[in-house]
């Protein structure tokens, strides 16, 4: 989605009379903060990148898996 899009959404959501979507925007926003503090406490520092672009430093899944199991072998 575009940031136009997102901007859209929580205007909607500010707007709604129960506050359902906009309980679900806070809790998305505060996840992601807590994986960047999460990804900065391994080391991945962002050096003001953005959070997407620090994601892409953290290797897949299954390198990390396949790398450790050599280093155990």
């Amino acid at each position: 989605m575009t940031p136009r899009s997102y901007r859209d959404m929580i205007v909607r959501a500010v707007a709604a009379p129960d506050g359902q979507l906009l309980d679900l925007l806070a809790a998305q926003l505060a996840d992601a903060e807590r994986a960047k503090e999460i990804l900065q406490a391994k080391g991945y520092r962002p050096d003001g990148r953005s959070a997407s672009a620090v994601a892409r430093l953290v290797p897949d899944a299954l390198m990390a898996g396949q790398a450790y199991a050599k280093s155990c072998a």
